[in-house]
Protein backbone atom coordinates (compact mmCIF):
# COMPACT_ATOMS: atom_id res chain seq x y z
CA UNK A 1 0.00 0.00 0.00
CA UNK A 2 1.50 3.41 -1.06
CA UNK A 3 2.16 5.19 2.26
CA UNK A 4 0.07 7.74 2.91
CA UNK A 5 1.92 11.50 3.53
CA UNK A 6 1.43 13.00 6.96
CA UNK A 7 -0.55 15.84 7.31
CA UNK A 8 0.29 18.93 8.29
CA UNK A 9 -1.71 20.05 11.07
CA UNK A 10 -4.12 23.33 10.37
CA UNK A 11 -3.50 26.77 12.06
CA UNK A 12 -5.98 27.36 14.75
CA UNK A 13 -8.87 29.48 12.96
CA UNK A 14 -9.33 33.02 14.50
CA UNK A 15 -12.32 34.90 14.63
CA UNK A 16 -13.53 37.03 12.01
CA UNK A 17 -13.92 40.00 15.17
CA UNK A 18 -10.58 39.95 16.67
CA UNK A 19 -8.20 42.18 14.82
CA UNK A 20 -4.82 40.40 13.92
CA UNK A 21 -2.47 41.05 16.59
CA UNK A 22 0.23 43.75 16.37
CA UNK A 23 3.71 43.50 16.60
CA UNK A 24 5.21 44.52 20.28
CA UNK A 25 7.65 47.41 20.56
CA UNK A 26 10.74 47.33 22.07
CA UNK A 27 11.01 50.32 25.39
CA UNK A 28 12.55 52.99 23.97
CA UNK A 29 11.46 52.10 19.97
CA UNK A 30 8.56 53.37 17.66
CA UNK A 31 6.81 57.16 17.66
CA UNK A 32 6.96 57.56 21.76
CA UNK A 33 10.69 57.31 22.86
CA UNK A 34 10.06 60.89 24.14
CA UNK A 35 6.85 61.07 25.71
CA UNK A 36 4.46 58.87 27.61
CA UNK A 37 0.59 58.64 26.28
CA UNK A 38 -0.26 60.26 29.33
CA UNK A 39 1.65 63.16 28.85
CA UNK A 40 -0.19 63.74 26.00
CA UNK A 41 -3.75 62.70 27.61
CA UNK A 42 -3.31 65.17 30.71
CA UNK A 43 -1.95 68.21 27.84
CA UNK A 44 -4.87 67.36 25.79
CA UNK A 45 -7.63 66.76 28.63
CA UNK A 46 -6.13 70.24 30.27
CA UNK A 47 -6.41 72.05 26.98
CA UNK A 48 -10.20 71.05 26.65
CA UNK A 49 -10.97 71.90 29.85
CA UNK A 50 -9.55 75.17 29.70
CA UNK A 51 -12.07 75.56 26.57
CA UNK A 52 -14.98 74.32 28.58
CA UNK A 53 -14.83 76.87 31.22
CA UNK A 54 -13.76 79.44 28.35
CA UNK A 55 -16.88 78.56 26.43
CA UNK A 56 -19.22 79.66 29.04
CA UNK A 57 -17.96 82.79 30.02
CA UNK A 58 -15.93 84.29 27.17
CA UNK A 59 -17.72 87.13 25.14
CA UNK A 60 -17.89 85.91 21.38
CA UNK A 61 -18.14 89.88 19.75
CA UNK A 62 -16.08 92.51 20.35
CA UNK A 63 -12.74 93.10 21.53
CA UNK A 64 -12.44 89.27 22.85
CA UNK A 65 -14.23 88.11 20.11
CA UNK A 66 -10.69 86.24 19.03
CA UNK A 67 -10.56 84.62 22.20
CA UNK A 68 -12.68 81.57 21.25
CA UNK A 69 -10.94 80.30 18.11
CA UNK A 70 -7.97 81.00 19.60
CA UNK A 71 -8.62 78.16 22.05
CA UNK A 72 -10.28 75.85 19.53
CA UNK A 73 -6.82 76.23 17.86
CA UNK A 74 -5.38 75.11 20.98
CA UNK A 75 -6.97 71.90 21.42
CA UNK A 76 -6.47 70.99 17.73
CA UNK A 77 -3.00 72.04 18.00
CA UNK A 78 -3.06 69.43 21.06
CA UNK A 79 -4.90 66.83 18.91
CA UNK A 80 -2.06 66.90 16.45
CA UNK A 81 0.77 66.77 18.65
CA UNK A 82 -1.17 63.60 20.70
CA UNK A 83 -1.82 62.13 17.12
CA UNK A 84 2.21 62.73 16.86
CA UNK A 85 3.17 61.16 19.63
CA UNK A 86 0.14 57.85 19.31
CA UNK A 87 1.72 56.37 16.06
CA UNK A 88 1.51 56.21 12.99
CA UNK A 89 -2.19 54.82 12.50
CA UNK A 90 -3.63 51.34 11.67
CA UNK A 91 -2.56 48.73 9.43
CA UNK A 92 -4.24 49.30 6.18
CA UNK A 93 -6.31 52.61 7.00
CA UNK A 94 -6.17 54.08 3.61
CA UNK A 95 -7.26 51.16 2.30
CA UNK A 96 -10.74 51.80 0.37
CA UNK A 97 -13.57 49.70 -0.36
CA UNK A 98 -13.20 47.74 -3.85
CA UNK A 99 -16.94 46.88 -3.83
CA UNK A 100 -19.98 47.35 -1.90
CA UNK A 101 -20.31 46.07 0.78
CA UNK A 102 -23.19 43.80 1.66
CA UNK A 103 -26.09 46.14 2.94
CA UNK A 104 -27.87 45.06 6.40
CA UNK A 105 -31.63 45.66 5.78
CA UNK A 106 -32.23 47.65 8.89
CA UNK A 107 -29.29 50.23 7.83
CA UNK A 108 -31.75 52.28 5.08
CA UNK A 109 -34.85 52.24 8.01
CA UNK A 110 -32.66 53.26 10.57
CA UNK A 111 -31.20 55.91 8.49
CA UNK A 112 -34.56 57.42 7.25
CA UNK A 113 -36.29 57.40 10.41
CA UNK A 114 -32.79 59.02 11.87
CA UNK A 115 -32.92 62.11 9.41
CA UNK A 116 -36.87 62.51 9.66
CA UNK A 117 -38.40 61.85 12.34
CA UNK A 118 -36.83 63.91 14.88
CA UNK A 119 -37.89 67.14 13.00
CA UNK A 120 -41.55 66.03 12.13
CA UNK A 121 -42.52 67.95 15.25
CA UNK A 122 -41.38 71.34 13.58
CA UNK A 123 -43.24 70.67 10.35
CA UNK A 124 -46.07 73.31 11.64
CA UNK A 125 -43.34 76.23 11.85
CA UNK A 126 -44.70 77.48 9.16
CA UNK A 127 -42.32 80.75 7.40
CA UNK A 128 -39.91 82.99 9.11
CA UNK A 129 -38.08 86.06 8.24
CA UNK A 130 -36.37 86.15 4.75
CA UNK A 131 -39.49 83.27 4.08
CA UNK A 132 -41.66 85.70 3.51
CA UNK A 133 -39.21 87.90 0.77
CA UNK A 134 -38.90 84.51 -0.98
CA UNK A 135 -42.14 83.47 -1.63
CA UNK A 136 -43.23 87.23 -2.58
CA UNK A 137 -40.35 86.91 -5.25
CA UNK A 138 -41.64 83.81 -6.61
CA UNK A 139 -45.06 84.92 -7.23
CA UNK A 140 -43.54 87.62 -8.84
CA UNK A 141 -41.66 85.38 -11.29
CA UNK A 142 -43.50 84.99 -15.01
CA UNK A 143 -41.91 81.70 -15.40
CA UNK A 144 -38.49 78.91 -14.48
CA UNK A 145 -36.53 81.84 -17.07
CA UNK A 146 -37.70 84.19 -14.99
CA UNK A 147 -36.83 82.55 -11.62
CA UNK A 148 -33.32 82.26 -13.28
CA UNK A 149 -32.81 86.28 -13.77
CA UNK A 150 -34.04 87.47 -10.37
CA UNK A 151 -32.08 88.41 -7.26
CA UNK A 152 -34.56 88.84 -4.52
CA UNK A 153 -31.99 89.75 -2.09
CA UNK A 154 -29.74 91.37 -4.16
CA UNK A 155 -26.19 90.04 -2.89
CA UNK A 156 -26.96 86.50 -3.87
CA UNK A 157 -27.20 84.76 -7.09
CA UNK A 158 -29.61 80.80 -6.28
CA UNK A 159 -31.61 80.60 -9.12
CA UNK A 160 -32.02 76.30 -8.07
CA UNK A 161 -33.20 77.68 -4.60
CA UNK A 162 -35.68 80.32 -5.94
CA UNK A 163 -36.51 77.34 -8.68
CA UNK A 164 -37.70 75.29 -5.26
CA UNK A 165 -39.86 78.10 -4.05
CA UNK A 166 -41.39 78.99 -7.49
CA UNK A 167 -42.19 75.16 -7.80
CA UNK A 168 -43.61 75.11 -4.81
CA UNK A 169 -46.61 77.55 -5.77
CA UNK A 170 -47.82 75.05 -8.61
CA UNK A 171 -47.63 72.23 -6.66
CA UNK A 172 -48.83 72.67 -3.22
CA UNK A 173 -49.55 76.37 -3.62
CA UNK A 174 -47.10 78.06 -1.56
CA UNK A 175 -48.43 76.38 1.87
CA UNK A 176 -45.40 76.29 4.44
CA UNK A 177 -45.88 72.49 5.07
CA UNK A 178 -44.88 71.68 1.98
CA UNK A 179 -41.45 73.58 1.78
CA UNK A 180 -40.88 72.19 4.97
CA UNK A 181 -41.24 68.49 3.89
CA UNK A 182 -38.70 69.02 1.06
CA UNK A 183 -35.98 70.47 3.17
CA UNK A 184 -36.41 67.01 5.44
CA UNK A 185 -36.82 64.90 2.29
CA UNK A 186 -33.07 66.89 1.16
CA UNK A 187 -31.68 65.65 4.94
CA UNK A 188 -32.64 62.43 4.15
CA UNK A 189 -30.90 62.28 0.84
CA UNK A 190 -28.05 64.01 1.92
CA UNK A 191 -28.02 61.26 5.16
CA UNK A 192 -28.18 58.39 2.70
CA UNK A 193 -25.57 60.02 0.44
CA UNK A 194 -23.13 60.68 3.02
CA UNK A 195 -23.89 57.16 3.74
CA UNK A 196 -23.18 55.37 0.28
CA UNK A 197 -19.93 57.70 0.55
CA UNK A 198 -18.76 57.16 4.29
CA UNK A 199 -19.10 53.26 3.61
CA UNK A 200 -16.78 53.36 0.39
CA UNK A 201 -14.10 55.55 2.10
CA UNK A 202 -13.88 53.46 5.08
CA UNK A 203 -14.54 50.34 3.36
CA UNK A 204 -17.06 49.24 6.28
CA UNK A 205 -20.90 49.65 6.47
CA UNK A 206 -20.52 49.79 10.10
CA UNK A 207 -18.49 52.98 9.82
CA UNK A 208 -21.19 54.36 6.74
CA UNK A 209 -24.22 53.70 8.95
CA UNK A 210 -22.17 55.66 12.62
CA UNK A 211 -21.25 59.00 10.39
CA UNK A 212 -24.63 59.24 8.51
CA UNK A 213 -26.09 58.74 11.66
CA UNK A 214 -23.98 61.30 13.86
CA UNK A 215 -24.82 63.86 10.01
CA UNK A 216 -28.70 62.90 11.13
CA UNK A 217 -28.58 63.84 14.31
CA UNK A 218 -26.17 66.51 14.59
CA UNK A 219 -28.29 69.50 16.60
CA UNK A 220 -26.21 72.21 13.81
CA UNK A 221 -28.35 71.06 10.80
CA UNK A 222 -31.67 72.01 12.65
CA UNK A 223 -31.25 75.85 11.36
CA UNK A 224 -31.26 74.41 7.58
CA UNK A 225 -33.63 72.10 7.82
CA UNK A 226 -36.07 73.72 9.69
CA UNK A 227 -36.24 77.05 8.16
CA UNK A 228 -36.97 77.16 4.34
CA UNK A 229 -34.91 79.94 3.90
CA UNK A 230 -32.00 78.18 4.66
CA UNK A 231 -32.25 75.25 2.35
CA UNK A 232 -29.70 76.32 -0.59
CA UNK A 233 -27.23 74.69 2.12
CA UNK A 234 -29.36 71.55 1.77
CA UNK A 235 -29.24 71.85 -2.32
CA UNK A 236 -25.41 72.64 -1.63
CA UNK A 237 -24.62 69.65 0.14
CA UNK A 238 -26.67 67.36 -1.84
CA UNK A 239 -25.52 68.20 -5.52
CA UNK A 240 -21.84 68.00 -3.64
CA UNK A 241 -22.37 64.68 -2.37
CA UNK A 242 -23.70 63.39 -5.95
CA UNK A 243 -20.64 64.95 -7.50
CA UNK A 244 -18.97 63.23 -5.67
CA UNK A 245 -20.32 59.69 -6.20
CA UNK A 246 -20.57 59.98 -9.62
CA UNK A 247 -16.65 60.50 -9.53
CA UNK A 248 -16.28 57.36 -8.30
CA UNK A 249 -19.19 55.69 -10.06
CA UNK A 250 -16.91 57.16 -13.28
CA UNK A 251 -13.56 56.11 -12.01
CA UNK A 252 -15.04 52.81 -11.00
CA UNK A 253 -17.21 52.30 -14.12
CA UNK A 254 -16.32 48.96 -16.44
CA UNK A 255 -18.04 50.22 -19.63
CA UNK A 256 -17.43 53.62 -21.87
CA UNK A 257 -21.17 54.77 -21.75
CA UNK A 258 -21.31 54.18 -18.02
CA UNK A 259 -18.35 55.81 -17.14
CA UNK A 260 -19.58 58.83 -19.35
CA UNK A 261 -23.15 59.04 -17.95
CA UNK A 262 -21.35 59.34 -14.26
CA UNK A 263 -18.48 62.01 -15.70
CA UNK A 264 -21.28 64.06 -17.16
CA UNK A 265 -23.75 63.88 -13.51
CA UNK A 266 -20.89 64.94 -12.12
CA UNK A 267 -20.53 67.88 -14.01
CA UNK A 268 -23.94 68.47 -14.06
CA UNK A 269 -24.44 68.19 -10.18
CA UNK A 270 -21.73 70.57 -9.96
CA UNK A 271 -23.02 73.20 -11.49
CA UNK A 272 -26.59 72.69 -10.23
CA UNK A 273 -24.54 72.88 -6.23
CA UNK A 274 -22.95 76.13 -7.79
CA UNK A 275 -26.51 77.64 -8.53
CA UNK A 276 -28.02 76.82 -5.03
CA UNK A 277 -25.45 78.39 -3.22
CA UNK A 278 -21.45 79.75 -3.35
CA UNK A 279 -19.45 77.07 -1.09
CA UNK A 280 -19.96 74.72 -3.61
CA UNK A 281 -16.38 76.61 -5.26
CA UNK A 282 -14.28 74.41 -3.08
CA UNK A 283 -15.49 71.18 -4.56
CA UNK A 284 -13.13 71.04 -7.14
CA UNK A 285 -10.35 71.20 -4.57
CA UNK A 286 -11.85 68.82 -2.26
CA UNK A 287 -11.95 65.77 -4.99
CA UNK A 288 -8.20 66.76 -6.44
CA UNK A 289 -7.40 66.90 -2.53
CA UNK A 290 -8.98 62.99 -2.17
CA UNK A 291 -6.80 61.52 -4.66
CA UNK A 292 -3.99 63.82 -3.38
CA UNK A 293 -4.03 61.89 -0.45
CA UNK A 294 -5.00 58.39 -0.95
CA UNK A 295 -2.04 56.11 -1.37
CA UNK A 296 -1.33 53.37 -4.06
CA UNK A 297 -4.24 54.31 -6.06
CA UNK A 298 -4.84 53.65 -9.51
CA UNK A 299 -7.22 55.96 -10.72
CA UNK A 300 -5.32 58.97 -9.51
CA UNK A 301 -4.71 59.91 -13.12
CA UNK A 302 -7.94 59.12 -14.31
CA UNK A 303 -8.87 61.97 -11.64
CA UNK A 304 -7.00 65.06 -12.88
CA UNK A 305 -9.41 65.36 -16.46
CA UNK A 306 -12.32 65.35 -14.13
CA UNK A 307 -10.80 68.04 -11.60
CA UNK A 308 -9.99 69.88 -15.01
CA UNK A 309 -13.27 69.32 -16.64
CA UNK A 310 -14.54 71.48 -13.30
CA UNK A 311 -12.45 74.35 -14.14
CA UNK A 312 -14.48 75.95 -17.00
CA UNK A 313 -17.89 74.95 -15.23
CA UNK A 314 -16.22 77.19 -12.29
CA UNK A 315 -15.44 80.20 -14.56
CA UNK A 316 -18.15 80.36 -16.63
CA UNK A 317 -20.70 80.36 -13.32
CA UNK A 318 -18.09 83.43 -11.84
CA UNK A 319 -18.73 85.06 -15.44
CA UNK A 320 -22.70 84.79 -15.44
CA UNK A 321 -22.44 85.46 -11.46
CA UNK A 322 -20.84 88.81 -12.10
CA UNK A 323 -23.27 89.68 -15.00
CA UNK A 324 -26.15 88.91 -12.64
CA UNK A 325 -24.43 91.08 -9.40
CA UNK A 326 -22.11 93.46 -11.22
CA UNK A 327 -19.98 95.61 -8.78
CA UNK A 328 -21.83 93.08 -6.01
CA UNK A 329 -21.05 89.63 -7.53
CA UNK A 330 -18.48 88.69 -3.87
CA UNK A 331 -22.28 89.21 -2.29
CA UNK A 332 -22.21 90.59 1.36
CA UNK A 333 -18.98 89.27 2.20
CA UNK A 334 -16.96 91.94 0.51
CA UNK A 335 -18.26 94.41 2.91
CA UNK A 336 -17.13 92.49 5.94
CA UNK A 337 -13.59 92.37 5.02
CA UNK A 338 -11.39 92.58 8.05
CA UNK A 339 -7.58 92.15 7.88
CA UNK A 340 -8.07 89.97 11.35
CA UNK A 341 -10.40 87.56 9.96
CA UNK A 342 -8.21 87.28 6.98
CA UNK A 343 -5.04 86.46 8.40
CA UNK A 344 -6.53 84.42 11.82
CA UNK A 345 -9.22 81.53 10.25
CA UNK A 346 -11.93 82.76 12.88
CA UNK A 347 -14.96 81.49 10.89
CA UNK A 348 -13.63 78.35 10.62
CA UNK A 349 -12.62 77.45 14.03
CA UNK A 350 -16.10 79.25 15.27
CA UNK A 351 -17.48 76.10 12.93
CA UNK A 352 -15.14 73.76 14.44
CA UNK A 353 -16.19 74.78 17.65
CA UNK A 354 -19.58 74.60 17.73
CA UNK A 355 -19.55 71.05 15.78
CA UNK A 356 -17.82 70.00 19.27
CA UNK A 357 -19.78 72.40 21.32
CA UNK A 358 -23.21 72.76 20.22
CA UNK A 359 -24.19 74.32 23.49
CA UNK A 360 -27.82 76.65 23.17
CA UNK A 361 -27.02 78.87 26.33
CA UNK A 362 -29.72 80.93 25.56
CA UNK A 363 -32.38 77.63 25.34
CA UNK A 364 -30.35 75.38 28.51
CA UNK A 365 -30.18 78.79 30.99
CA UNK A 366 -33.85 79.29 31.10
CA UNK A 367 -34.81 75.22 31.55
CA UNK A 368 -31.93 74.07 33.75
CA UNK A 369 -29.86 75.23 35.85
CA UNK A 370 -26.82 76.44 35.88
CA UNK A 371 -24.76 73.08 37.08
CA UNK A 372 -26.85 70.48 34.36
CA UNK A 373 -25.44 72.91 32.03
CA UNK A 374 -22.20 72.80 32.99
CA UNK A 375 -22.65 69.36 33.49
CA UNK A 376 -24.01 69.38 29.36
CA UNK A 377 -20.55 71.54 28.26
CA UNK A 378 -18.57 68.60 30.20
CA UNK A 379 -20.23 65.79 29.03
CA UNK A 380 -18.68 67.57 25.27
CA UNK A 381 -15.21 68.17 26.32
CA UNK A 382 -15.09 64.13 27.23
CA UNK A 383 -16.33 63.72 23.60
CA UNK A 384 -13.84 65.77 22.67
CA UNK A 385 -11.45 64.04 24.47
CA UNK A 386 -12.69 60.66 23.26
CA UNK A 387 -12.03 62.50 19.27
CA UNK A 388 -8.09 63.34 20.40
CA UNK A 389 -7.43 59.83 21.77
CA UNK A 390 -9.24 57.86 18.71
CA UNK A 391 -6.82 60.14 16.62
CA UNK A 392 -4.27 57.23 16.73
CA UNK A 393 -6.43 54.56 14.67
CA UNK A 394 -6.53 57.08 12.22
CA UNK A 395 -3.35 57.63 9.51
CA UNK A 396 -2.01 61.60 8.65
CA UNK A 397 -2.99 61.09 5.25
CA UNK A 398 -6.93 60.68 6.01
CA UNK A 399 -6.62 63.15 8.90
CA UNK A 400 -5.59 65.42 5.92
CA UNK A 401 -8.16 64.41 3.83
CA UNK A 402 -10.97 65.00 6.37
CA UNK A 403 -9.72 67.99 7.88
CA UNK A 404 -9.79 68.89 4.41
CA UNK A 405 -13.50 68.26 4.05
CA UNK A 406 -14.28 70.39 7.33
CA UNK A 407 -12.25 73.61 6.86
CA UNK A 408 -12.65 73.92 2.54
CA UNK A 409 -16.25 74.35 2.51
CA UNK A 410 -15.87 77.28 4.49
CA UNK A 411 -13.26 79.22 2.34
CA UNK A 412 -16.07 81.48 0.36
CA UNK A 413 -17.23 82.79 3.60
CA UNK A 414 -13.29 82.86 5.50
CA UNK A 415 -13.48 86.64 5.53
CA UNK A 416 -17.11 87.23 6.13
CA UNK A 417 -16.31 87.86 10.38
CA UNK A 418 -18.72 85.14 10.59
CA UNK A 419 -20.14 85.65 14.39
CA UNK A 420 -22.00 82.58 15.81
CA UNK A 421 -23.69 83.76 19.28
CA UNK A 422 -25.10 82.02 22.27
CA UNK A 423 -28.01 80.85 20.42
CA UNK A 424 -26.79 79.32 17.94
CA UNK A 425 -28.08 81.21 14.78
CA UNK A 426 -26.30 80.68 11.45
CA UNK A 427 -25.18 77.24 12.00
CA UNK A 428 -26.43 76.77 8.82
CA UNK A 429 -22.76 77.63 7.27
CA UNK A 430 -21.68 74.30 9.27
CA UNK A 431 -24.00 71.88 7.19
CA UNK A 432 -21.89 71.15 4.22
CA UNK A 433 -18.71 71.26 6.14
CA UNK A 434 -19.66 68.78 9.05
CA UNK A 435 -19.70 65.96 5.94
CA UNK A 436 -15.42 65.95 6.82
CA UNK A 437 -16.25 65.45 10.82
CA UNK A 438 -19.12 62.74 9.99
CA UNK A 439 -16.42 60.79 7.38
CA UNK A 440 -13.81 61.36 10.09
CA UNK A 441 -16.47 59.84 13.39
CA UNK A 442 -17.18 56.93 10.88
CA UNK A 443 -13.61 55.97 9.99
CA UNK A 444 -12.96 56.19 13.80
CA UNK A 445 -15.76 53.82 14.68
CA UNK A 446 -14.97 51.30 11.96
CA UNK A 447 -11.43 50.52 13.56
CA UNK A 448 -12.75 50.90 16.58
CA UNK A 449 -14.95 47.68 16.50
CA UNK A 450 -13.58 44.69 18.18
CA UNK A 451 -14.11 42.51 20.37
CA UNK A 452 -14.12 45.52 23.30
CA UNK A 453 -17.48 47.05 22.94
CA UNK A 454 -16.34 50.35 24.80
CA UNK A 455 -15.17 51.79 21.93
CA UNK A 456 -18.18 50.85 20.34
CA UNK A 457 -20.70 51.90 23.09
CA UNK A 458 -18.92 55.67 23.36
CA UNK A 459 -19.73 56.19 19.81
CA UNK A 460 -23.74 55.09 20.01
CA UNK A 461 -23.44 57.36 23.29
CA UNK A 462 -22.42 60.19 21.36
CA UNK A 463 -25.28 59.43 18.77
CA UNK A 464 -27.82 59.68 21.57
CA UNK A 465 -26.36 62.59 23.07
CA UNK A 466 -26.78 64.69 19.52
CA UNK A 467 -29.86 62.57 19.16
CA UNK A 468 -31.17 64.48 22.67
CA UNK A 469 -29.85 67.49 22.17
CA UNK A 470 -31.74 68.08 18.53
CA UNK A 471 -34.85 67.57 20.49
CA UNK A 472 -34.45 69.81 22.85
CA UNK A 473 -33.26 72.50 20.23
CA UNK A 474 -36.55 71.85 18.09
CA UNK A 475 -38.48 74.44 21.21
CA UNK A 476 -36.94 77.88 20.02
CA UNK A 477 -38.57 77.29 16.76
CA UNK A 478 -41.82 76.44 17.79
CA UNK A 479 -41.74 79.00 20.42
CA UNK A 480 -40.58 81.91 17.83
CA UNK A 481 -43.37 80.69 15.49
CA UNK A 482 -46.17 80.85 18.47
CA UNK A 483 -44.56 84.43 19.11
CA UNK A 484 -45.20 85.10 15.52
CA UNK A 485 -48.51 84.54 15.47
CA UNK A 486 -49.33 86.34 18.17
CA UNK A 487 -47.12 89.58 16.53
CA UNK A 488 -49.55 89.23 13.09
CA UNK A 489 -52.33 89.00 14.69
CA UNK A 490 -51.65 91.97 16.92
CA UNK A 491 -50.70 94.39 13.58
CA UNK A 492 -54.37 92.67 11.98
CA UNK A 493 -56.61 93.95 15.09
CA UNK A 494 -54.93 97.35 15.32
CA UNK A 495 -55.05 97.86 11.40
CA UNK A 496 -58.93 97.01 11.57
CA UNK A 497 -59.59 99.79 14.75
CA UNK A 498 -57.98 102.37 13.20
CA UNK A 499 -60.55 105.56 12.86
CA UNK A 500 -62.18 106.63 9.17
CA UNK A 501 -61.72 109.65 9.43
CA UNK A 502 -59.21 110.58 8.30
CA UNK A 503 -58.74 107.22 6.34
CA UNK A 504 -55.24 105.55 7.01
CA UNK A 505 -52.39 106.00 4.31
CA UNK A 506 -49.80 103.97 5.66
CA UNK A 507 -48.48 102.48 9.13
CA UNK A 508 -45.23 102.41 9.90
CA UNK A 509 -44.45 99.07 12.48
CA UNK A 510 -41.20 99.31 14.87
CA UNK A 511 -39.72 97.11 17.49
CA UNK A 512 -41.15 93.96 15.81
CA UNK A 513 -38.84 91.14 17.16
CA UNK A 514 -36.41 89.74 14.54
CA UNK A 515 -35.84 86.65 16.52
CA UNK A 516 -36.40 84.52 18.96
CA UNK A 517 -33.86 81.94 20.98
CA UNK A 518 -31.81 81.64 17.66
CA UNK A 519 -34.74 81.13 15.52
CA UNK A 520 -35.44 83.75 13.21
CA UNK A 521 -39.11 85.49 12.65
CA UNK A 522 -39.10 89.38 11.29
CA UNK A 523 -35.65 90.47 9.13
CA UNK A 524 -35.93 94.04 7.47
CA UNK A 525 -39.21 94.35 5.20
CA UNK A 526 -40.33 90.73 6.21
CA UNK A 527 -42.89 91.67 8.83
CA UNK A 528 -44.50 94.11 6.16
CA UNK A 529 -44.80 91.20 3.59
CA UNK A 530 -46.21 89.01 6.25
CA UNK A 531 -49.06 90.95 7.42
CA UNK A 532 -50.39 92.68 3.94
CA UNK A 533 -52.11 89.49 2.83
CA UNK A 534 -54.20 89.06 6.20
CA UNK A 535 -55.26 92.60 6.29
CA UNK A 536 -59.19 92.73 5.58
CA UNK A 537 -58.30 96.02 3.70
CA UNK A 538 -55.36 96.72 1.18
CA UNK A 539 -53.41 99.21 3.16
CA UNK A 540 -49.84 100.10 2.68
CA UNK A 541 -47.68 98.58 5.50
CA UNK A 542 -43.64 99.39 6.84
CA UNK A 543 -41.49 97.98 8.95
CA UNK A 544 -39.09 100.08 10.12
CA UNK A 545 -35.42 98.65 10.64
CA UNK A 546 -34.73 97.98 14.20
CA UNK A 547 -31.92 100.07 14.26
CA UNK A 548 -31.04 102.77 16.60
CA UNK A 549 -30.44 105.08 13.60
CA UNK A 550 -33.53 104.56 12.16
CA UNK A 551 -35.76 104.19 14.76
CA UNK A 552 -34.26 108.00 15.94
CA UNK A 553 -35.08 109.38 12.38
CA UNK A 554 -38.51 107.89 12.52
CA UNK A 555 -39.08 109.52 15.95
CA UNK A 556 -37.79 112.19 14.69
CA UNK A 557 -39.69 112.78 11.82
CA UNK A 558 -43.42 114.07 11.03
CA UNK A 559 -45.91 112.05 10.01
CA UNK A 560 -48.75 113.26 7.58
CA UNK A 561 -52.49 112.67 8.16
CA UNK A 562 -53.72 109.34 8.05
CA UNK A 563 -49.74 108.11 9.18
CA UNK A 564 -49.33 106.00 12.25
CA UNK A 565 -46.35 104.69 13.94
CA UNK A 566 -46.93 101.95 15.85
CA UNK A 567 -44.61 99.63 18.15
CA UNK A 568 -44.49 96.55 19.70
CA UNK A 569 -44.87 96.14 23.70
CA UNK A 570 -42.70 92.75 24.43
CA UNK A 571 -44.40 93.08 27.98
CA UNK A 572 -47.98 93.50 26.74
CA UNK A 573 -47.93 91.27 23.78
CA UNK A 574 -49.52 94.02 22.29
CA UNK A 575 -49.37 96.97 19.49
CA UNK A 576 -49.64 100.51 20.33
CA UNK A 577 -49.86 103.31 18.33
CA UNK A 578 -47.13 106.01 19.16
CA UNK A 579 -47.63 109.03 16.93
CA UNK A 580 -50.44 109.67 14.27
CA UNK A 581 -50.74 112.31 11.61
CA UNK A 582 -53.96 112.84 12.54
CA UNK A 583 -54.26 114.95 15.94
CA UNK A 584 -55.15 113.62 18.45
CA UNK A 585 -53.37 110.35 18.45
CA UNK A 586 -55.70 108.17 19.56
CA UNK A 587 -54.54 106.26 22.36
CA UNK A 588 -55.80 102.55 20.86
CA UNK A 589 -54.55 99.21 22.26
CA UNK A 590 -54.81 95.56 21.06
CA UNK A 591 -54.07 92.55 22.15
CA UNK A 592 -52.62 89.60 19.57
CA UNK A 593 -54.61 86.54 20.45
CA UNK A 594 -52.31 83.44 19.63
Amino acid sequence: MPRRPDRVPKAPRRSRASPPPRPRQAPGQGPIHLFDRRFAATAAALTVALLATAWYYVERTGPTGWSLPLLVLCVLLAAAVGRALLGPGSVGDDQEATRPARLTPLIWPVLLAAAFLPNLPALRVGFLADDFGLLRAAQLAAGPLDVARMLPLKIFYRPVSLLVWWLGLHLWNGAPLGYHLVGLLLHTANTSLLYLLARRYTGSAYGGLMAALLFALHPFHLEPTLWPAAQPDLLCTAFCLSSLWCVDCHLAAAGRLRSALAFAGALLAFLLALWSKETAAALPALILLRFALVPRDQRRARALPIVAAYAPALVAYFVVRHLMLAEHWLGDYRTQLAWWHLLFPSTPLLLTGQLFFPVHRDLLTSLFPPYLLAAAIALMALALLWWIRSLELVSWRRLVLYAGYLFMPVLPVWTAGLTLGADMENTRYGYLPSVGLALLFGHICARQRGPSRRSVLAGVLMILFAAALSAWYVAPWKQAARLRDEVLAAGVQLVTQLPDSPPPTTVFFQSVPSSHLGAPMFVEGCYAKALSPLLPRPLPVEDIPSTPEALDLMSASDLLPGEYLVSWDAESQTMVIERSGAAPAPAAEARGQP
